[in-house]
């Protein structure tokens, strides 16, 4: 049997993710999370930031201010996500 502040905890959970989304594959990112990210090229100064707006085959779609980008999001150098 759950306590009424079980099912108010259960209830909060499922709004939030409702609201903000909730992880798809084993990354931990979010439809509508915010993530920096530097793509393979570009110098040690760059980079650029946008939302998630879905996953395809383990990558992030990431929409930035001027592009839509698919990145690898494991943490840069491996893959594009930066920790800012």
């Amino acid at each position: 049997m759950t306590s009424p502040h079980e099912n108010e905890y259960a209830a909060a959970v499922a709004g939030m993710q409702e609201t903000y989304g909730s992880p798809r594959h084993a990354d931990t990112y979010a439809v509508g999370d915010h993530i920096t990210f530097r793509m393979r090229g570009w110098s040690d100064r760059s980079y650029d930031d946008g939302r998630v707006i879905n996953h395809h085959d383990g990558r992030l779609i990431v929409e930035t201010a001027s592009d839509i980008v698919e990145l690898d999001p494991r943490p840069w150098p491996t893959g594009n996500v930066l920790p800012f």
